[in-house]
């Protein structure tokens, strides 16, 4: 699978979401909503792996501290 920065999801995302409200007319296809979820929480799984990061590297401070 790809990896995206969490630029790209936010415009991904930005973008199917923005289409999906604009009108009915343009109503998103079964696998642009797939997409769009998908976006979404690889988008939430960044952020979780950015705190996991945080914490760990403030654990291996307090640790050197210690």
């Amino acid at each position: 699978m790809k990896v995206y920065s969490e630029i790209e999801l936010r415009e991904m995302i930005s973008n199917l979401r923005l289409v999906k409200e604009t009108s009915n007319e343009y109503e998103l296809q079964d696998k642009s909503e797939l997409d769009l979820t998908t976006y979404e929480l690889l988008l939430e799984n960044l952020f979780t792996q950015k705190i996991n990061d945080e914490i760990e590297i403030e654990n291996l401070i307090k640790n050197i501290k210690l």
